[in-house]
């Protein structure tokens, strides 16, 4: 292959196959058969600096967090909704290496319920900054995790296995 961009693109593409690979050998067969209805995945408006800056300095930005993340195009508002479903292993980062939506904003006491796809291999949900939550890794269609978010705060969440890749989420909780 010549060209940089070229180049980049197999190294991205060889780097995702062997993390996928490392990650499938760390399975988890646990289940969980919580679920909700999902919402509406109508984008908002471009964030503005008061939802993608930390509350503390030591989170990054929505915009920071999120700019690998190849997915990302601006948080979902799901405010006015008691419950919302991100889909795990969703078509991103060059692989299923993604949440759908990446980004949400929530009112305050919203049920977020993270369901599995099935695709991609194992995933997990581990919050990074904000709220205090993980979740077993999981690989099957139709798993679950859920967390019902109380206090008003940005929390940045990934996937441990493919952290690395791009897989990464974000929650304004209003």
């Amino acid at each position: 292959m010549t060209g940089p961009y070229n180049r980049r693109t197999l190294l991205r593409t060889v780097g995702i196959t062997v993390a996928g690979t490392i990650a499938g050998c760390r399975g988890d067969s646990s289940t969980s058969s919580n679920t909700d209805e999902a919402s509406d995945d109508t984008a908002s408006p471009e964030p503005t600096s008061a939802d993608t800056h930390a509350e503390s300095n030591d989170a990054p930005s929505i915009d920071e967090f999120l700019s690998q993340t190849d997915n990302y195009d601006g948080i979902t508002d799901e405010t006015g909704t008691g419950s919302v479903t991100v889909d795990v292993g969703v078509e991103a980062n060059g692989a299923y290496y993604g949440f759908n939506p990446a980004a949400i904003r929530i009112d305050s006491g919203t049920t977020v319920t993270w369901e599995w796809t099935g695709q991609g291999g194992v995933h997990n949900v581990e919050a990074r900054h904000g709220a205090d939550f993980e979740s077993e890794q999981k690989s099957s269609t139709g798993e679950t995790y859920t967390q019902t978010l109380e206090e008003p705060e940005m929390v940045l969440y990934v996937c441990v296995p493919h952290e690395g890749v791009g897989m990464k989420g974000a929650i304004v909780v209003e």
